[in-house]
């Protein structure tokens, strides 16, 4: 926030609120207004540049200027003329003109003290409304209170003649006596007890009356009540039936009829012997009496409340040596300060009740709760004489709305109307204890009137957290903040610390993040495009907004609490502070004591220039301003034995002011100096050195004391030197101007009637000191050499109450700041990386260990006390400055390891230098980073980490942007163009640079086996390294044969891969996979097709599929069926095409060797091998495992290699199925393999039979090639497979093998949530579990599993959707949202089931076998990409038919709730600092050891998800 205040030359000027320095004023002590101009000057000239009266308004009987007598009337005392000639609209006329006259000629705001919480005991409204205070009739419940109140008025009324009491309490034996009569007399008379039991004999009386044996105990019928006992039953009675309107003497009472007499005869009922009505009645006078027991036992411990709280106070009051020590008790001047304000009676209050005449007077209490209405009726602070109250001032009651008190909202309304009129801002006092609702309210009345209010408060909240909740909710500007809460010096480094400011060299946190926008300089090459018409503002979390006072007008003062000659290190020390600052009137002056605002009669007094502190006043305040204005931000505060010193600096030019102060909170100083300070590269030249001296004890011959005609002492080394401040580097503004000579002579000027400070000298100098020195030393005889300005403090010379503040800047600067206002792209560093590709980036942003590894050797960058990075390229870095830099940790370990030397650095460079030989793009971004580091080389250590993050980031944002300016946009952020983007485009722009991080080249692996005849795509042709491949996960798939799996692949494709527009690395995925068809299957695991493994059913169908969706995301289309694939394996003689035949005893599907002729010898289209897969699992593939046994698997039983996969055509569904009890071919693939356990050779989910989310892909493909593809028959010229059966060989077109898996499922897979229904499904309702859901498998070896809830439905509805009846989709998918949907991922199992255990460890060596080696990886842990499946279908089931742009989807809207969770995740990279989503998490999305931290199919299907949701807006 912004103030905007007219300078001296009466230019418009912005000021920041850190640049606020704020006075304090009595408005009664200062002159008359027609006086305010010489007043003001002074005021100007001290630099200070806004005012904060105290209020202005006409004041009660007290005097005190915040008991207010009329909040619409100004005081009559701050004008000349005669009172009853001005009329309240001249005074305010004349009163507003002079505020602005101040404004204009002296460039000082004005604020004032809104007062809301209370008004003067003596205002003569409340005689005409007493409902706006809390009175006897408003507030019944306070009679107590004002029954022990009138008892204290009493006491002190007849002290000393009925009590026998010493009327002036001189001791604390004074004091014992005096509270033990008033806890032996005064306070027993009260009989206050009265108010707080059941009164015996009238309760019996009513019992007795309504007593009915034949009652109805139904109340009560199910409660043993005797075995509760008495206290039990008395408990019970108080809950139930006590009433306590809180009216009075014995106002509480029983529901005797409705509840009391039931539970008595229900009792009687259960002691099971006859009784009779007086046995009901003896009965009821034991319960009364134990419920009276409880309330004896609370007003017993209010009384003795009472009895301490009063002591405390009389203590403080009359006998305490801090305390005021005031005179004889009497009426007029009580024991204690009185609770209450009684009306007069007059004819004004004539027709009052007299419970309306008695109001409760306003008060604190010490750690109250400031949401807690200390008045209302679930308070006891009054009876308990808890508040310290205030006898001048009446507590106003506002209700919960205007309506509840009409005038009293708008009497205050208007008030504030006024008071917004005149002032420039608000403080609101007691705002601790103005309600919320009020002050809300009363807020939004002033800003409707001024919207610029500047709002600042006092909060005694006893928590940042509630000083939140103000702040926050009333939308206060500044907290005030007390320097003189200090009890030592360490104290004030640390409240100096704490409010504002950055660490000095901190990351500036716009660096940090995720945002990726265009450059100003584009690709294209435009380097005159316009800077961005937005206006960005970076929001920064932070406390509330401090105005840090050096004295309040509430504060005892330094002379008071310390010695007086701290006055001037506090003042240069707060006003070093990055926040608002402010004083009180006096303070400069060196007023010795806290000024009374009640009882001081004396007037200000226009100080010389030079009195007191005012000349260093004036340099540090101007200073303060200039600070804030020209974006000081960050600070150093270090304190050592009695010295502090704080740096502020720019935190881009790197010049700052550095103050070194020496406090006075004791006269007796210790023997520790400051260490000396070490600038490393920085120039020092001194501002000014001060030093106060206060004569305290002079006084001349009449008592009065002295003021010294305080010319400033210069130093005798500078006696006659009149030097400017130094302008270089920058100008501080300011000038001492002229002078005085010579030395201070003290004038015996009495002060008499004014106020007046003690008399001072300030040693003075702006260009030489003793303090300390300042030796600069040179690390080197190159022109260019490091050095080193070090500042020695000589204790000596520099004594308590001095400070010196010197001007710091570095040499060299200049060259490092690289950005401007209007592009925030370095230069030079769009030519960078403007021709970096994918697999470029891949390597420039990522790369994992193993990955490093196998390319070069080499590995990721280890810090010490911190460990490995987790990526070698920027990622890595980032990944780990990231965390530190958020907050400023400049001491974590990085940055340390930054500071003792240039390694990381150096990697960052070398690394891509090696890459370099492959991708020669990589030199223009080595070259600009090796540039720029070593520019960061060469500021030193304290200026590394730093630099170093500014740089990083400035590289890592810029291969961001070029990695999604490669992609297609219109699938990952719709317009990069802008910097406005939302936060599903930012997340969608980290998962897309997933794609980045999942694909890239090694040595030990790609895609073909030998040399492919074809050309596959685009990628590098690197002859050292394989094709470019998509990694299924880091760091656990980095590399060799686990690198590419095909089931991960096509899964991941489209999200990965298309939807990125990658639409090479897709092609070459898809052809080199199919290249290794064989036994119709598609690899799983892929190995380059060296020795490629066949043991998934599935990974062929998610093949199918990814042809599909390249066919319909990709630019050639269709045309990509017609694409020529070189077969690595023989297929069967008549999949060979033209020509093809049986060459010797090969029929196909035998293993050959890379070698063998026959690699690559024969070639399909991708429509044939889409038509061979058809075909072969509807003839059936029937095989072992090519070298199989140990040697393979080493957990699979000798069954397990054995694979076996068909179609059902007997029973007319056309359901594919497969695999058996010992292997698992679907996704669920975990093989047990603990002997210990037992579960070795066992598959913990073996699913085969009919795999839903397998049938779902057999769908997607006949839906495909029946309802498009096989209209076009020169890409597709098959009509069907032909299939064998009894009555021999027939057809079976696509549309008919469709129409059968249609018509099928839903009577096979579905299991009704009606059980009536049941016969119209093909279930077994003994094996049911969950209902209204759809089988997992059909025809499973372990029937059980068959009807166990798992999510790989959901896959289904998305790929095939049309298979599912919307309602029954609808009721599944509700329950997979309420009992399988996890934080990130989805339960793959139902809890509910015998088998479900939710977390994963493959290391657990235990003997259980359902957890042991990780054999439940599917049986519960959750799974990201099935989550992501699952919300696809959540959106497409159960969103609305959105037809009109307008309409709220709730269901996209809960799906993007769902998504902030990932959104978070990505975004940590503290707690992920791989940048990915994981594979899975154990239960409840608690983190997994066993996980891969980054998965290619997690980031895919969330990629489709939010593709879904783009597409549906």
């Amino acid at each position: 926030m912004f103030l905007t205040l007219l300078s001296r030359h009466r230019t418009r000027v912005l000021l920041p609120l850190d640049g606020i320095t704020i006075l304090t004023v009595i408005p009664k002590w200062m002159p008359t207004i027609d006086g305010w101009d010489l007043f003001f000057n002074s005021v100007s000239s001290s630099g200070y540049n806004m005012v904060h009266f105290a209020p202005i308004n006409t004041r009660g009987s007290s005097n005190s200027p915040y008991s207010i007598y009329d909040q619409l009337g100004i005081s009559d005392d701050l004008y000349d003329a005669v009172p009853h000639e001005l009329t309240e609209e001249t005074k305010h006329n004349l009163m507003r003109d002079k505020i602005e006259l101040v404004h204009q000629e002296f460039g000082i705001l004005s604020v004032t003290d809104v007062v809301w919480n209370h008004t003067a005991c003596n205002s003569k409204w409340l005689e005409e409304h007493p409902e706006a205070g809390y009175n006897l009739r408003t507030a019944p419940h306070l009679r107590p209170a004002y029954e022990v109140d009138e008892a204290i008025m009493e006491f002190s009324a007849h002290f000393s003649t009925k009590y026998h009491l010493n009327a002036t309490l001189k001791s604390e034996e004074d004091l014992t006596r005096a509270m033990d009569k008033f806890r032996n007399e005064i306070l027993p008379a009260v009989r206050l007890w009265e108010f707080y039991v059941l009164n015996v004999q009238d309760m019996t009386f009513e019992f007795r009356k309504h007593w009915n044996p034949d009652c109805d105990r139904q109340k009560y019928a199910n409660l043993d009540l005797e075995s509760l006992g008495l206290k039990g039953q008395a408990s019970i009675l108080r809950k139930d039936a006590v009433v306590d309107p809180k009216d009075g003497r014995f106002s509480k009472h029983l529901k005797i009829s409705e509840l009391v007499v039931p539970f008595v005869a229900r009792l009687l009922d259960q002691r099971g012997k006859g009784w009779e009505t007086e046995d009901a009645v003896r009965t009821f006078d034991v319960l009364i009496n134990e419920m009276n027991l409880e309330y004896y036992q609370e007003c017993d411990s209010d009384s003795s409340s009472i009895v301490e709280q009063t002591t405390h106070r009389a203590r403080y009051l009359r006998v305490s040596d801090h305390g005021p020590k005031l005179g004889p008790v009497s009426l007029s001047d009580p024991l204690v300060d009185t609770y209450f304000t009684r009306l007069e009676s007059n004819s004004r209050t004539a027709n009052l009740h007299p419970d309306e005449m008695k109001l409760a007077n306003n008060g604190w209490i010490w750690n109250a709760d400031p949401l807690m209405n200390f008045a209302g009726p679930q308070s006891k602070a009054y009876v308990r004489r808890e508040v310290i109250a205030w006898g001048d001032c009446v507590k106003l009651r506002y209700g919960d709305m205007p309506e509840d008190n009409p005038w009293l909202w708008e009497h205050m309304a208007e008030y504030t109307r006024k008071m917004a009129r005149l002032f420039h801002g608000f403080r609101i006092d007691n705002c601790h204890s103005t309600p919320l609702h009020v002050a809300s309210y009363l807020l939004d009345i002033g800003r409707a009137v001024r919207p610029d209010l500047y709002v600042f408060a006092e909060l005694f909240t006893g928590s940042e957290e509630k000083d939140i909740l103000f702040v926050s909710n009333l939308g206060i500007n500044s907290l005030i903040r007390e320097a003189m809460n200090a009890w030592d010096s360490f104290e004030l480094s640390r409240l100096v610390h704490r409010q504002g400011g950055q660490p000095v060299e901190s990351i500036p946190l716009e660096i940090l993040g995720h945002r990726i926008h265009r450059p100003h300089a584009s690709m294209n090459g435009n380097h005159h495009s316009k800077a961005s018409p937005d206006l960005f503002i970076e929001v920064k979390g932070s406390a509330p907004h401090a105005l840090f006072m050096d004295c309040t007008h509430d504060n005892e003062t330094p002379h008071q609490k310390r010695t007086a000659e701290d006055t001037l290190p506090q003042a240069a020390l707060v006003c070093m502070s990055n926040c608002a600052v402010g004083s009180v009137k006096g303070y400069d002056e060196i007023v010795p004591t806290l000024l009374n605002v009640v009882t001081e009669t004396r007037k200000y007094r226009i100080p010389d220039s030079y009195e007191g502190i005012l000349p260093a006043r004036s340099t540090l305040n101007v200073l303060h301003t200039k600070m804030a204005r020209d974006g000081y931000t960050e600070i150093h505060v270090h304190h050592e034995n009695e010295f502090i010193s704080v740096h502020r600096v720019h935190p881009l030019k790197h010049d700052g002011y550095l103050l070194i102060a020496r406090t006075a909170f004791s006269k007796n100083t210790g023997s520790g100096v400051h260490s000396p300070i070490r600038l490393r590269n920085q120039m020092v030249k001194i501002i000014e050195s001060v030093t106060l001296q206060v004569f305290a004890d002079a006084k001349n011959q009449q008592g009065h004391s002295y003021v010294a005609d305080a010319t400033p002492k210069l130093n005798a080394e500078d006696e006659h030197a009149d030097v400017p401040l130094p302008t270089s580097p920058t100008h501080i503004f300011h000038h001492m101007g002229q002078i005085p000579g010579g030395r201070p002579q003290f004038r015996r000027r009495v002060s008499v009637g004014v106020i007046t400070g003690l008399p001072s000298t300030l040693h003075f100098s702006n260009q030489f000191t003793r303090k300390v020195s300042l030796q600069s030393y040179k690390f080197g005889e190159e022109e260019d050499s490091e050095f080193e300005t070090v500042v020695t403090m000589d204790q000596d010379h520099f004594v308590p109450g001095s400070f010196v503040l010197l001007r710091t800047w570095v040499a060299g600067t200049g060259a490092l700041w690289y950005t401007s206002d209007s592009d925030l792209w370095p230069p030079g560093l769009f030519d960078a990386i403007k021709n970096l590709g994918v697999v470029e980036l891949n390597v420039a942003l990522f790369r994992a260990e193993g990955e490093e590894q196998d390319v070069n050797g080499d590995g990721v960058y280890d810090v010490p006390q911190f460990g490995a990075l987790r990526y070698c390229g920027l990622q890595g870095i980032v990944s780990a400055l990231q965390p530190a830099a958020k907050v400023n940790d400049l001491g974590h370990s990085v940055f340390n390891n930054l500071r003792q030397g240039p390694w990381l650095m150096d990697y960052a460079v070398n690394r891509l230098a090696k890459y370099s030989q492959f991708y020669p793009a990589l030199t223009h971004l080595r070259e600009w980073l090796s540039a720029r580091l070593r520019l960061v080389a060469k500021l030193g250590p304290s200026f590394t980490p730093k630099y170093f993050t500014l740089v990083m980031f400035a590289a890592y944002n810029a291969c961001r942007y070029r990695a999604i300016e490669v992609m297609d946009g219109a699938h990952i952020c719709p317009d990069i163009s802008t910097r406005r983007v939302s936060s599903l485009e930012t997340f969608s722009q980290s998962l897309a640079l997933t794609s980045v991080q999942l694909y890239g080249q090694v040595k030990s692996t790609g895609l073909l086996a030998g040399k492919y005849p074809g050309k596959l795509g685009f990628t590098p042709d690197i002859s050292e390294l394989g094709e470019a491949s998509l990694a299924a996960g880091l760091p656990h798939f980095s590399s060799r044969h686990m690198r590419c799996w095909g089931r991960d692949v096509f899964i991941s494709l489209r999200g990965m891969l298309l939807l990125t527009g990658n639409y090479a690395g897709a092609r070459e995925h898809l052809i080199s996979f199919g290249s290794t068809l064989r036994h119709g299957l598609i690899p799983n695991l892929l190995d380059r097709g060296h020795f490629p493994r066949y043991n998934a059913r599935d990974a062929t169908w998610w093949w199918m599929w990814g042809v599909q969706e390249y066919c319909r995301g990709a630019p050639e289309g269709m045309s990509f069926l017609k694409t020529e694939v070189f077969r690595r394996f023989p297929p069967l003689p008549e999949f060979r095409g033209e020509g093809g035949g049986s060459e010797g005893s090969d029929d196909g599907d035998s293993y050959t060797d890379v070698n063998d002729p026959r690699t690559y010898k024969y070639k399909s289209t991708i429509a044939e091998l889409c038509q061979e897969i058809l075909q072969r699992h509807a003839t059936g593939i029937k095989f072992r495992e090519w070298n199989a046994g140990p040697q393979l698997d080493h957990a699979m039983s000798d069954a397990g290699f054995n694979i076996e996969v068909g179609t059902r055509w007997s029973d007319g569904t056309g359901f594919v199925f497969g695999g058996n009890r010992y292997n698992c071919g679907t996704w669920m693939d975990k093989m047990g393999d603990s002997e210990k356990a037992g579960n070795r050779g066992e598959p913990a989910t073996p699913r085969d039979g009919v795999a839903i989310e397998i049938l779902g892909l057999v769908k997607a493909a006949l839906r495909w090639i029946s309802q498009g593809v096989s209209a076009n028959s020169t890409v597709w010229p098959w009509a069907g497979v032909k299939v064998k059966d009894e009555s021999g060989e027939r057809l079976v077109t696509y549309k008919e093998w469709n129409d059968m898996i249609q018509q099928s499922f839903e009577r096979y897979f579905y299991v009704p949530i009606d059980k009536s229904q049941d016969s119209f499904y093909n279930i077994k309702p003994s094996l049911v579990n969950r209902r209204g859901i759809y089988k997992d498998v059909l025809g499973s070896s372990l029937e059980y599993a068959d009807y166990q809830l798992r999510p790989n439905m959901y896959v289904t509805m998305v790929l095939a959707p049309e298979l599912f009846t919307p309602s029954h989709a609808i009721e599944a998918l509700r329950l997979g949202r309420d009992v399988l949907l996890a934080p990130l991922g989805i339960k793959t199992l139902d809890p509910a089931d015998w088998n479900y255990r939710g977390v994963y460890d493959n290391g657990n060596d235990s003997n259980d076998r359902t957890v042991a080696h990780g054999f439940n990886y599917h049986n519960g842990p959750e799974w990201v990409w099935v989550a992501g499946y699952f919300l696809r279908a959540y959106v497409r089931f159960c969103s609305s038919d959105l037809r009109n742009d307008a309409q709220f989807d709730p269901t996209a809207a809960w799906v993007q709730r769902r998504l902030l969770v990932h959104k978070l995740h990505i975004f940590d990279t503290m707690s992920n600092p791989f940048a990915g989503l994981p594979e899975l998490t154990n239960e409840a999305g608690a983190f997994c050891y066993g996980s891969c931290p980054t998965q290619a199919w997690s980031s895919g299907t969330l990629l489709e998800l939010l593709h879904d949701l783009h597409i549906r807006r």
